[in-house]
């Protein structure tokens, strides 16, 4: 009966979160007029560029959109005409055309975390980001902006079918090392990196619900590449999820991109950058890790290489003065391996309103090839239980 009582209050507080910033939406989407941040990227005058960017208004002369798509947000090249103050393309970011992709980026702030991912990175980043010009926010309106480098001339990009090459992998997991050792254990997490260290309840709640939708019944397009087994253990990410996340954040934190798949990855040569700092957060960094290897690397190549790049791991962060378990850290690896299968199973129960359906199969496979071979989910329960 508590149980129950408890399930509903959190129902109650998740639904109550999605309500508030489905009107939010709304109301933003009817009164477009007198906010300080563009809600589309025809919007963006010249006035403002200068403004957000903080060059002189006079000069830039025009601001033409060249491309755009949509989708967790909406995305456009501009062409920018200046007197030298500025690139002659910028990248923009801004909240998404979807109504129902603004209320999920209204719900789970993640435009605002994308702009406070950028602000801590600051001028002088641990990893290869695209330069920021901009980041801004309306916290009423909850819209978020960000004026980027445009890596279009000088970057090759990835999608979530493709697979990563051994010495490219190695070149990521680095760079996450590079990344994990900037924030590690950083103070900054009960200062202005506060906003990526706290999750309020109704969100919390929220995602309970939106688990328990996707990962209580499997039966989607990618319903045959589960076996029942994974089905039934999977349920432990809402049955057991206030226990896994005191679990994590029991492990030493830092800042972690969140979503290192290959979609948000770019490379120049051989140099690996990160896109798409929407999910950024405060979390123990192997689970970057972990993520990122699970959804980027072919499964059978994977199983021969992981542990020696886990290791790999291990040593750049001791080179960096932070000295770790090479034991532990395998096994919380193991364990880790099970949020790229949150990810890809909830991505694709949602059908192709999140992804492709080619793709989410393929980040489906991925996911049940590696938690199988690892028992991930028998392994994450013991060690929630404190084994």
């Amino acid at each position: 009966m508590i149980r129950t009582e408890s399930r509903a209050r959190s129902a109650a507080l998740g639904a109550g979160l999605a309500v508030t910033e489905a009107a939010r939406a709304a109301a933003d989407r009817a009164v477009p007029y007198g906010a300080a941040i563009p809600r589309r990227a025809e919007d963006v005058t010249p006035r403002w560029l200068a403004d957000a960017v903080g060059v002189d208004p006079r000069s830039i002369t025009s601001v033409r959109v060249i491309e755009h798509d949509s989708g967790t947000a909406a995305r456009a090249r501009l062409g920018v005409t200046s007197d030298g103050e500025l690139p002659a393309t910028l990248f923009c970011k801004l909240p998404p055309r979807n109504y129902l992709q603004h209320v999920l980026m209204n719900v789970f702030r993640l435009g605002s975390k994308e702009v406070a991912a950028y602000r801590a990175l600051g001028e002088e980043p641990p990893v290869r980001v695209p330069r920021c010009h901009a980041a801004q926010e309306d916290p009423l309106r909850r819209r978020a902006v960000l004026i980027l480098e445009d890596l279009a001339p000088t970057a090759t990009f990835r999608t979530c079918v493709d697979t990563v090459t051994v010495t490219e992998a190695r070149a990521v997991v680095d760079a996450l090392a590079d990344l994990h050792a900037a924030y590690w254990n950083t103070h900054r997490f009960t200062g202005d990196l506060a906003p990526l260290a706290r999750r309020p309840a109704a969100e919390v709640r929220l995602g309970d619900l939106i688990r328990r939708r996707f990962l209580g019944g499997i039966t989607g397009h990618t319903a045959d590449l589960v076996p029942a087994e994974v089905k039934r253990q999977c349920r432990i990410f809402y049955e057991r999820s206030s226990a896994i996340d005191a679990f994590w954040a029991g492990e030493p934190q830092t800042l972690i991109h969140g979503d290192p798949h290959p979609g948000n990855l770019f490379f120049e040569a051989d140099s690996p950058g990160f896109l798409d700092w929407q999910i950024a957060c405060a979390g123990p960094g192997v689970r970057d890790v972990a993520y990122f290897l699970t959804a980027s690397v072919d499964p059978a190549m994977l199983r021969v290489v992981e542990r020696d790049l886990v290791d790999g791991y291990v040593r750049r962060l001791d080179d960096r003065g932070i000295h770790l378990d090479p034991g532990r850290l395998w096994t919380l690896y193991r364990a880790a391996v099970t949020e790229w299968f949150l990810a890809a199973v909830c991505t694709a129960e949602a059908g192709d309103r999140m992804q492709p359906l080619d793709v989410s199969r393929v980040g489906v496979e991925r996911a049940v090839a590696a938690v199988t071979a690892h028992d991930s989910f028998e392994l994450l329960a013991s060690l929630v239980d404190g084994g």
